[in-house]
């Protein structure tokens, strides 16, 4: 297993989000850890784009999704709405995970995560992408 930082704590959710690219082939799996602090709520999109190599065109994917420990359930390459922010003691975190066989079908071989803005948000957040499930030791 490896954890990358993304977006390290801080007011992340006023600009859209664009990770860096996690390339797959050594990980059968990648979860985006997506942390949020209180403050006024907001919504916010995920969406994961994938492409080939670094020239190719990206492309919206489909991945699972759960807040804090629940279930992971199939999201469509549309995105899902989140909300991120508020009241005392509402941290909240959600897992966007994408697997090797939800990209079976798809020719990638990176991927990134994408959040939209939330206009005027002070919400404290911060990303991390966890990479398990490796082919060979780095």
């Amino acid at each position: 297993m490896k954890i990358i930082d993304l977006k390290v704590p801080g007011t992340i959710f006023s600009s859209p989000i664009s990770t860096s690219e996690i390339e797959l082939k050594n990980y059968g799996e990648v979860t985006f850890l997506i942390e949020s602090g209180e403050g006024t709520e907001g919504i916010t999109t995920v969406i994961v784009q994938g492409r080939s190599g670094t020239d190719g065109e990206y492309t919206n994917v489909a991945f699972l999704f759960a807040e804090k420990n629940g279930e992971f359930t199939e999201v469509e390459e549309s995105g899902k709405a989140i909300t991120i922010g508020g009241t005392s003691g509402a941290v909240k975190f959600y897992r966007v995970k994408v697997t090797d066989m939800l990209l079976a079908s798809k020719e990638v071989d990176r991927i990134k995560l994408n959040l939209t803005a939330v206009d005027g948000s002070t919400v404290v957040g911060a990303i991390y992408a966890i990479l398990d499930k490796p082919r060979y030791s780095e």
